[in-house]
């Protein structure tokens, strides 16, 4: 009933695009080619040693105020049938902390496969969207075992179950659960991600989110056994809060514009604001 509805939430409801995670369980129109250009600013005055919230100068010495990084991403992403659909994501990015540490590169480009299991609008029994999405990591070429590194330095997977449910017109929510392994020395991750979307108009879409990464590890910075050669290794925990609304400007050209905000971590940066605007152009 509500499946040509969901057609603009796809092409607007995007953001944060330089992190693999928070994908859709809606795929792309087969045949559709849709290319998408992303610009996130990223920038915060503390940071987590371990749990401990600390000022940016204090952790440098003075070298710093503040933790600061921008990226630019390009996402491709195509329909091959109904029920498969592939992507890729490139990216460069630069970060900074101030005196103490810079660093500027390629991100991480992931290839990725989405694959839907279940159709919401093709069953009977109230089932929701359900599609299984594996993606390739090729790591950038920055160096992840520095303070201000752009990632984690190693090549890897992910693995992913993605569900969403349209509950009405207006309404739709979707989940994600997922694994990321790296090589070398970088600690296995779990994350996840709840979005609720809501369509304020046939040209506007809303959507709030909350999502948590977690690497297993028991290294802190700063704590037994680490040393500056070792930032690959830390546990890494971080809750982002995101708030995102898009506008299709025509038939063919969507923007959206996206706030985060770090709601928890450790080992990551405390008070981290991102700012994410977005262009997808569909020929």
């Amino acid at each position: 009933m509500y499946k040509q509805v969901l057609l603009v939430p796809t092409l607007l409801s995007i953001a944060n695009l330089g992190f693999a995670e928070n994908t859709s369980p809606w795929l792309p129109i087969p045949g559709q080619l849709s290319l998408t250009v992303n610009v996130t600013d990223q920038t915060g005055d503390n940071a987590y040693i371990g749990d401990n919230e600390l000022k940016a100068d204090t952790i440098t010495g003075g070298a710093a105020n503040s933790f600061d990084r921008m990226d630019t991403s390009v996402l491709l992403q195509y329909g091959v049938n109904d029920n498969l659909a592939i992507d890729a994501l490139l990216g460069y990015g630069e970060s900074e902390a101030g005196a103490a540490d810079e660093d500027a590169g390629f991100t991480d480009a992931i290839l990725g496969v989405s694959w839907r299991l279940v159709d919401e609008f093709l069953t009977l029994n109230n089932l929701p969207t359900i599609t299984l999405r594996g993606a390739v990591i090729f790591a950038g070429d920055y160096d992840g075992n520095r303070l201000a590194g752009l990632g984690k330095g190693e090549n890897g997977f992910q693995a992913a179950v993605v569900v969403g449910k349209q509950f009405t017109e207006k309404f739709s929510a979707s989940a994600e659960l997922g694994y990321e392994e790296r090589t070398g020395d970088v600690p296995e991750a779990n994350y996840y991600s709840l979005i609720g979307h809501y369509q304020a108009s046939s040209q506007i879409n809303l959507s709030l989110g909350y999502s948590s990464k977690d690497y297993d590890s028991d290294l802190d910075i700063g704590g037994p056994g680490f040393n500056p050669g070792r930032f690959q290794e830390v546990n890494e925990e971080r809750e982002m809060a995101t708030f995102n609304i898009g506008w299709a400007a025509a038939a063919k050209h969507g923007v959206a514009l996206s706030y985060s905000t770090l709601l928890d971590g450790r080992n990551t940066v405390a008070d981290d604001d991102i700012i994410a605007l977005t262009y997808t152009f569909t020929p």
